[in-house]
């Protein structure tokens, strides 16, 4: 984006003026309505207007204007040229606040076609005419602020000795409707794609294109065909497709010297130095919605108005937001806008265009402050803004009071914020020393808190220090709509809790769909019978027994009841949408992303997959993961982690409501180049979650990516926890008949010990093979049952996950019947039954002697090459590969173990070092401690605890090592030794191996 308007915005000489608020008539009020107002700039106020009608709530926004010198009307649009030319309302305000001027507030203004941005309408811009009426009508500004409503009715001509062109179009995009004539304004390029004629003019002054204006042009050249044809700065292109009904054409010839004409009727649009199109909505008084689209629905829509004395109201009203507002239909914005008292009005662009940004008293800068029906703010055409030319000078005129809540309970208390502002409603210091008045005894004030007194209605307070003054309107009312309950601060739906434990509740009232100022001691609480007692303030006792019931919290006729648990309560509703273990989770992409499941540790945030989307970050500007169907009702959180690869962007939940409309939730932070956890809130009226959408962020480069992995939907809270579940096995060291199973028990919760683990969450191995279904859960504790077990050792590991993708692990060791030892050399060794058992798996297979026994050899040292060798049988990697390695001293590896070399390189678990710049495997060495704890790390799925290294030898961990062997030592794959060393650079034998791989 350039530009958004070509030059600098008129500023005129201004002088201060008092201001009145702005009155709204009675019957624009919507039923069970408030209204405020307060001044925001010279002859220009703000009104929020809420309430609610048959459609639902309501909320609008209004700006009204009394013409005056200090604050402007201009129109701006979103680059130098309007094709292509699209921008949000919040870029809107950056850049006119990035030129020096000082935005009050605006709307979007015209409708205007998605595909190329040009708006259907009039366009003035400082006086020069930049695209023709194309018969709508329009609302113009003339240089004193006065508004101008109607339909233009513009002529215009090219004319010259050989006859007279009547051109229909100017800077419209060509069909064949007549006769287009398009200059450097539309773009540089005509964008033809259909065959036509085309005559090229060239500017012989340089006059700008005005009503009532003519500018002399010369024919440089013409032709016919489908090609686009460049505009440069000095030329037009007066053109007509194939099949154009145009009895005036003339075909000049080119060094014809030729007059462009503008004429209107009315010579008001002369004086216009701001216009936009728009639709009729009243003519005179009188209502008309043909022509406005989507004018039967409820929606989103802007607008604005005249009235009879000149003072211009410019509209816009929230909508397809069920509990926020409604929005209205095209006849319902007419009957707004005439009880405002506007004589004369047009409609806007609405659904997702409508847009209302504000600067509010007393700020620095501009903002959103309407609620978009997309869910995000969406890219327009053109936009109206009021803009100031008072001078600031911070110091303080007037004080600006803003409460936390604007609607409260009989009795409830809201603090509100105090800042001052300046003569042109600019930053100043807050004033001091202020009294406070209530009108009408309706509360007090004491500091900067009101409390309600017991009277309804709408209670102003005024605050002055005898130099400046301010005010804020409240509403108090009892007409709540719905009640939620919270705990810290966090709306619940289900309490759990432990026999005697308090919890102090609060309830929090709903009007219109906003949380009021609400007292405790206003609801009246009560619990069912048996589960413990609840007291005016909220205050819930869990009672001594293990139960379950229901807590009310009530105002009049609206009840809010939750689910009440003593003892252990079950976890919260959580469902994992994806966690790329074995696949992509039925993702794929919309947009310009490649997908692919990866498993290298690096890439992977949870577990031992994540889900990579590649693409060029040089020319995706946004692309989408699509996710499988995923019902939503039921859930208020999205959690998910994310990280990206060179290029940067936002990431933003896309989900569908019942009707199929998109609506859209930011995700928590950018992304960035380590793994973030991530969530988003959702929609209130969500009925599905369709995808995350990525949109770059700065520059990009060729060979990027983003990575996501662990996405999970919850109920009651963010899956957000960073602690690990926490699990304790009974025993560990266990001993049944040959041919029976055995039980394994003990403890398992998470999330700080709050709620049990989930079975699902729980895997279980056996010698290295999953058992599914082997765990079950009764509250917090955790039974794992084999099945029929053979003579022998055997190691039964439990991995067990929270929705966080947090791991614990703990391992226990089986010995059914005997444990004889296949091998000659560990009969009586601490080894024997994890040798055997490796033997059996054909991970480790030992020697003949030279007697023919077959020998482990226990206490022998590993090498490098028989590591890689018993890692790549225990992973099932493809050993298949036996050519020759990247490795310098490749020649150094037997055979018998080259495709494991292979493999393990492949899969980077093992990398070798390098020497003088040369990469060696090393085959021979023997491999260290804390070589194999780097390997076995890299191997770990992710998400356990990196603890901390409390061993008297922690300093002799070399920097290569030391996150793997803080997982490793956290999951209890190797400990120390009992003297609290960890010796990570001691050899390990291979009987220690046997156990660190039978436990794996």
């Amino acid at each position: 984006m350039k530009h958004f308007a070509k030059t600098s915005c008129r500023l005129l000489a201004a002088s201060l003026a008092a201001v009145q608020l702005m009155s709204i008539a009675a019957g624009a009020a919507f039923d069970s309505g408030f209204s405020y107002s307060y001044a925001v700039g010279e002859g220009l106020s703000y009104t929020r207007m809420e309430g609610k009608d048959s459609g639902g709530p309501q909320r609008a926004n209004i700006l009204t204007y009394q013409p005056n010198t200090g604050v402007s009307p201009v129109m701006v649009y979103a680059d130098e040229q309007l094709y292509g030319s699209k921008a949000t309302i919040t870029n809107a305000v950056k850049y006119l606040e990035n030129q020096g001027h000082t935005v009050i507030g605006g709307t979007n203004a015209d409708f205007f076609v998605m595909s190329s941005g040009i708006p259907i309408g009039l366009v003035i811009d400082q006086g020069e005419l930049i695209s023709s009426d194309a018969w709508q009508y329009a609302v113009g500004f003339k240089a004193d602020g006065t508004a101008v409503i109607g339909r233009p009715t513009m002529s215009m001509q090219v004319s010259g000795a050989s006859g007279k062109v009547s051109v229909s179009y100017f800077n419209k995009t060509r069909t064949t409707a007549g006769a287009y004539l398009l200059d450097h304004n539309y773009d540089d390029s005509t964008h033809f794609s259909a065959n036509g004629t085309n005559i090229i003019l060239e500017r012989v002054d340089d006059a700008p294109v005005t009503v009532n204006g003519s500018v002399k042009m010369k024919v440089i050249n013409k032709g016919t065909g489908n090609s686009p044809l460049t505009i440069t700065e000095n030329q037009m292109v007066l053109t007509k497709s194939d099949g154009a009904n145009v009895p005036s054409w003339v075909d000049f010839p080119i060094g014809e010297e030729v007059t462009l004409s503008v004429y209107a009727g009315d010579k008001n649009w002369s004086e216009v130095e701001y216009a936009v199109g728009g639709k009729l909505l009243i003519d005179n008084g009188t209502i008309t919605t043909a022509g406005i689209d989507g004018g039967s629905s409820r929606r989103a829509r802007s607008a604005i108005g005249v009235k009879a004395d000149g003072t211009v109201i410019l509209y816009e009203i929230d909508g397809n937001q069920s509990t926020h507002s409604a929005g209205l239909t095209a006849a319902q914005l007419g009957e707004q806008l005439k009880s405002l008292g506007c004589i004369r009005a047009v409609c806007l662009d609405g659904g997702g265009s409508s847009a209302m940004a504000l600067r509010q008293p007393g700020d620095a800068s501009a903002s959103l402050i309407s609620s978009p029906s997309d869910g995000s703010q969406r890219a327009c055409a053109n936009y109206i803004f009021f803009v100031n030319h008072v001078a600031a000078d911070g110091v303080t005129a007037r004080a600006v009071l803003t409460p936390s809540y604007r609607y409260l309970l009989p009795g409830a208390s809201t603090w509100f914020s105090v800042k001052g502002a300046d003569t042109s409603y600019g930053p100043a210091e807050a004033p001091t020393d202020l009294t406070y008045t209530v009108s009408d005894e309706r509360g007090t004030v004491n500091g900067q808190t009101f409390t309600a007194g017991a009277q309804t209605g709408t209670a102003t307070v005024t605050a002055s220090n005898g130099a400046v003054q301010g005010e804020m309107q409240l509403c108090i009312t009892g007409d709540v709509q719905s009640i939620a309950i919270q705990r810290d601060k966090k709306d619940i739906s289900a309490l759990s809790l432990k026999p005697g434990q308090s919890v102090d509740l609060t309830g929090i009232a709903y009007h219109l769909g906003r949380a009021m100022a609400s007292a405790d001691t206003a609801f009246t609480w009560s619990v069912s019978e048996g589960i413990g007692s609840v007291d005016a303030n909220g205050v819930f006792t869990a009672g001594s027994a293990m139960a379950e019931g229901t807590l009310t919290c009530r105002y009049g006729n609206t009840h809010r009841s939750i689910p009440v648990s003593i003892g252990m309560g079950d976890p919260q509703d959580a469902q994992t949408l994806a966690d790329f273990e074995t696949d992509m989770d039925g993702c794929t992409a919309a947009g310009e992303f490649t997908l692919s499941r990866v498993t290298d540790f690096t890439a992977v945030a949870r577990g031992t997959g994540s889900l990579c989307a590649s693409y060029d970050g040089r020319k995706v500007l946004t692309a989408t993961v699509l996710l499988p169907d995923a019902a939503v009702q039921n859930y208020r959180h999205l959690t998910l982690w994310a990280r990206g690869e060179n290029t940067q962007g936002t990431l933003t939940a896309v989900f569908a409501d019942a009707e199929g409309n998109e609506l859209t939730a930011p995700l928590s932070a950018p992304t960035a180049t380590g793994w973030q956890q991530l969530t988003a809130a959702v929609p209130a009226s969500a009925v599905q979650l369709t995808g995350i959408r990525f949109e770059r962020t700065g520059s990009g480069s060729a060979n990027s990516a983003l990575y996501m992995d662990q996405i999970v939907l919850s109920a009651d809270h963010a899956v957000t926890n960073t602690d690990v579940p926490a699990v304790k096995l009974n025993q560990t060291d266990i001993t049944t008949a040959a041919g029976s199973s055995a039980s394994v028990t003990g403890t398992a919760t998470m999330e700080k010990g709050k709620y049990p683990a989930r079975a699902s969450n729980i895997a279980v191995k056996l010698d290295g093979k999953l058992l599914p279904g082997a765990a079950s859960m009764s509250g917090s504790t955790m039974t794992v049952t084999t099945g029929s077990l053979a003579s022998g050792t055997h190691c039964l590991t439990i991995d067990v996950s929270d929705d966080a993708g947090n791991r614990t692990r703990v391992s226990a060791t089986i010995t059914a019947g005997n444990a004889n030892a296949v091998f000659s050399d560990t009969a009586k060794h601490w080894a024997r039954g994890y040798a055997s058992l490796l033997h059996t798996r054909d991970i480790m297979q030992g020697e003949l002697s030279s007697d023919g026994a077959l020998c482990f050899r226990p206490e022998r040292n590993l090498t490098r090459k028989e590591f890689a060798v018993t890692m790549a049988r225990l992973l099932g990697l493809d050993t298949s590969g036996g050519g020759k390695t990247d490795f310098t001293d490749d020649r150094s590896i037997p055979d018998w173990a080259r495709g494991a070399v292979h493999a393990v390189a492949d899969a980077s678990i093992m990398q070798g070092s390098t020497i003088g710049g040369k990469l060696y495997f090393s085959p021979d060495a023997a491999v260290t401690r804390a070589e194999v704890m780097t390997v076995i790390g890299r191997c770990l799925p992710r998400g356990y605890a990196a603890g901390a290294l409390t061993y008297k030898d922690t300093a002799a961990i070399p920097s290569w090592a030391v996150d793997q062997v803080k997982i490793c030592t956290s999951a209890g794959v190797i400990s120390g030794y009992n003297d609290n060393t960890l010796r990570p650079l001691g050899k390990i034998t291979r009987g220690e191996i046997a156990k660190v791989l039978a436990l794996f």
